[in-house]
């Protein structure tokens, strides 16, 4: 994650950005393993979504 895009606001109220930011975002999830699995489960999500939307797609043709 980088520093630029990752802003989380710490118990004291002060804006935390950059490793900070991360580690306090994943204490906030559980812990590493709680935060691995809720990232998995949405990129599987958005992958998913992505191969169903394509499968559904119709295929066309153009004939003359």
């Amino acid at each position: 994650m980088s520093q630029k895009n990752l802003y989380v606001t710490g118990k004291n109220g002060k804006r935390l950005g950059g490793g900070a930011a991360q580690l306090r975002r994943i204490k906030e999830h559980g812990g590493w393993d709680a935060y691995h699995e809720e990232l998995i489960g949405r990129v599987t999500r958005k992958v998913y979504d992505e191969v169903m939307d394509e499968m559904n797609r119709p295929v066309l043709k153009v004939v003359k």
